[in-house]
């Protein structure tokens, strides 16, 4: 297996990203290519005491950052790492592809260069959210606004993802939704629910609320890339504040750092549990081939988890899995049409 790396992409680029890189290297079974400045590389890794024979180390000229314009990035930077090892990718040359950079460029150039899978109406951004159990949260970027239509996609997507991946039977798919109620929500969450209520191949939950999301009532959630978006970011930085004051509690006194002596171990479990870092990147689903979207601000750790997750995603079988799901998405959704319109044709005879 071969994973492709951007490296030079994100806040904490080069240094994080290739040394999160040779810590996979060191973990993983699987080989690398590292995309981006060699000279940056070289160095690095002599850092590191890493011996670069162990990687192939791809060089490129430019960089995409993160206040370039999205839709433009193809065309303008064509030498960048990012466009270069999404190429590599579309030509077979690799597994997987894993950046940090920029969400909306690394989102509409995969789309662009490695296109989306047979049947995809959307690909969307997913996020394993650090709760009792994993759950992936679908969108949380990609798509401002959403079909009903796109959601229950999502709902296929996402169910056939966490089967896959994390080894969950008929996973629990959930719809956000500001009331369990079946009437809550505006018009895109009351037709949603319903198309998702009415799909037999979805093991629909109904809606959930936000306050009841980490208590493990559903497996898969889906909502449009805005509010997802702002869910998955408040999670994390519930996370961070949580985990902040309980180190602000622990050292505190003497005392206090008696007692953190005694719990380490539970603490280090929930430090685990609660760092959203630990659980990788963000799958983009509906891509034809496994595209991974680690966090822009990723330090080396969370880098070397996001390759970690692109390798165990490309050697899961979940594209398969996916790909089958949403072609029958697609046939099922085409025959309602042909059948809708026949039957219009036949009343107004």
């Amino acid at each position: 297996m071969k994973i492709i790396v951007d490296v030079m992409g994100g806040d904490n680029a080069p240094e994080e990203t290739v040394k999160g890189a040779i810590m996979a290297a060191d973990e993983q079974n699987a080989e690398l290519v590292l995309v981006g400045d060699r000279n940056d590389i070289e160095r690095i890794a002599k850092e590191q005491s890493f011996d670069l024979g162990r990687v192939e180390v791809v060089h490129t000229g430019e960089i995409v950052t993160m206040e370039d314009d999205p839709i433009s990035v193809v065309r303008a930077k064509p030498d960048s790492s990012m466009v270069v090892g999404l190429r590599m990718l579309a030509e077979g040359k690799g597994d997987a592809f894993v950046s940090t950079g920029n969400t909306g460029a690394l989102f509409t150039s995969a789309t662009l260069i490695v296109r989306k899978a047979k049947g995809v109406q959307r690909a969307g951004i997913g996020a394993v959210l650090p709760c009792e159990k994993p759950v992936l949260l679908l969108d949380t970027g990609a798509n401002v606004t959403v079909a009903e239509e796109n959601l229950e996609q999502f709902a296929i997507m996402g169910a056939a993802y966490m089967h896959k991946m994390f080894g969950v039977e008929s996973p629990r798919v959930g719809l956000l939704n500001n009331g369990a109620e079946e009437c809550k929500g505006t018009e895109l969450q009351r037709a949603a629910y319903k198309r998702l209520q009415e799909n037999r191949e979805i093991n629909f939950v109904g809606n959930v609320e936000g306050s009841a999301l980490p208590f493990d009532v559903c497996d898969v959630l889906v909502t449009d890339g805005f509010t997802g978006n702002i869910l998955l970011k408040s999670v994390e930085g519930v996370g961070k504040m949580i985990l902040g004051k309980l180190k602000n509690v622990f050292t505190a006194s003497p005392v206090a750092n008696l007692s953190y002596l005694m719990i380490k171990p539970h603490l280090r479990t929930m430090k685990k549990e609660l760092d959203a870092s630990e659980h990788g990147g963000a799958p983009i689903l509906g891509i034809a081939k496994p595209v991974i979207k680690a966090h822009g601000s990723s330090d080396a750790k969370a880098f070397k988890n996001a390759i970690r997750q692109a390798v165990e995603f490309a050697g899961s079988g979940a594209m398969e899995e996916l790909e089958k799901a949403t072609q029958a998405f697609a046939a099922r959704k085409k025959a309602e049409r042909e059948a809708a319109k026949q039957a219009a044709l036949e009343n107004a005879q």
